[in-house]
């Protein structure tokens, strides 16, 4: 009696807050087809039904979506009564369980194909030049078929259901020199259906592997960033060995800083077990001339490197005008670490499983 009691109060128990509530992957392709404008070979595909917002006096879009490897298709069926070069297409592509300070990303189309989105919106143009898109003309308007690649997407969950979020919005000029209407197919900012999710086949293909704190991947040029919650670069794997150059712009790129340029040494510290660390500086440097200004900070990432693989272990100020310049970083033969300022402070570390923690066991002043 007990035990069908208790199994009665747990089937009945609510999810945990946390609990994803799962969502149909959109339909796997057999083969990768062909970006030609033909919609035929997008079968089978995910039929989206478009709200009245979709839907305007003169003109309406049209959406369906499919996944092959790793590989999103598109095809936007755009219905219009007079197509002129105004006329123009964006389609936004977001995650939306893929971090706080994920952005979306906007590709822009027209009867001509793809174009150049503002870069503000848009994806970077290594993303850009990535996208596969052929239009051709129909009876009502024109048809697109669009291939947009892993390194093409947005940043995406690292461990959650690949939820994702695909607003068509179509700015439609009437004539030369005339306003533009606008229909969108997510009148509230997102669609009205809810996100659709690409299969788990995009994880497998990639073989990225992060680290446990990650909760979003991001593409890059040569590689991938994994961003922690509390929003920072936490993990990278790039796509050949890591130097400490190639990091350094792979996490940071042009806010990378020379340490050099800064009157900071550039230390190399290896661990016990051979893997370097390498050190990225950013912010703004406080010693300017002979003042130091005190709303500026230069700090330091300390990433732990294997191969293709880097992994987050400090993050710390390398310069600021109370602690002045750390000009001295010592590695110990247990993995201890400090860090001498030149006011004469030091700061000890100590290494934990998988990064460094503050010690304050032996902490100079």
């Amino acid at each position: 009696m007990f035990l069908t009691t208790l199994l009665s109060a747990l089937l009945a128990a609510p999810a945990a807050p946390n609990a994803e509530k799962p969502i149909k992957p959109l339909p796997t392709l057999g083969k990768e087809p062909k970006v030609d404008g033909e919609l035929k070979d997008l079968a089978p595909s995910l039929d989206f039904k478009m709200p009245e917002s979709a839907i305007g006096s003169s003109s309406s879009v049209g959406l369906k979506a499919a996944f092959k490897k790793d590989t999103l298709f598109l095809g936007v069926t755009v219905n219009d009564d007079k197509l002129l070069g105004g006329d123009q297409l964006d389609v936004t592509l977001y995650f939306p369980d893929s971090g706080t300070t994920s952005k979306g990303v906007v590709y822009r189309f027209g009867a001509d194909g793809l174009r150049d989105a503002p870069a503000d919106i848009g994806a970077p143009a290594f993303a850009q030049a990535l996208v596969k898109a052929a239009a051709v003309p129909s009876k009502t308007g024109y048809v697109l078929e669009i291939a947009v690649p892993a390194r093409a997407l947005p940043r995406f969950q690292a461990f959650k259901q690949l939820a994702l979020s695909i607003c068509v919005d179509y700015a439609d000029v009437d004539m030369e020199g005339g306003e533009a209407s606008k229909i969108t197919s997510c009148p509230t900012g997102e669609m009205a259906s809810g996100p659709t999710r690409i299969p788990d086949e995009l994880r497998k293909t990639l073989k990225l592997t992060p680290t446990a704190d990650v909760e979003g991947i991001e593409a890059r040029e040569k590689g991938w960033l994994g961003f922690s919650k509390l929003h920072y670069p936490t993990w990278a794997q790039g796509d050949e060995t890591f130097t400490q150059e190639s990091l350094a712009a792979l996490i940071a790129g042009d806010t990378a800083i020379p340490p050099a340029s800064v009157a900071l040494p550039a230390v190399k510290l290896v661990l016990n077990d051979n893997r370097p660390i390498f050190t990225i500086l950013t912010g703004k440097n406080p010693y300017v001339k002979e003042k130091c200004i005190s709303e500026n900070e230069l700090r330091m990432a300390m990433y732990v490197t294997k191969d293709r693989t880097a992994s987050r272990v400090l993050e710390w100020p390398a310069a600021t005008c109370k602690l002045g310049r750390a000009m001295r970083l010592e590695l110990g033969a247990e993995g201890s670490l400090e860090i001498g300022y030149t006011t004469g402070t030091t700061h000890h570390f100590s290494w934990t499983v998988d990064h460094f923690e503050r010690s304050e066991l032996g902490m100079k002043q």
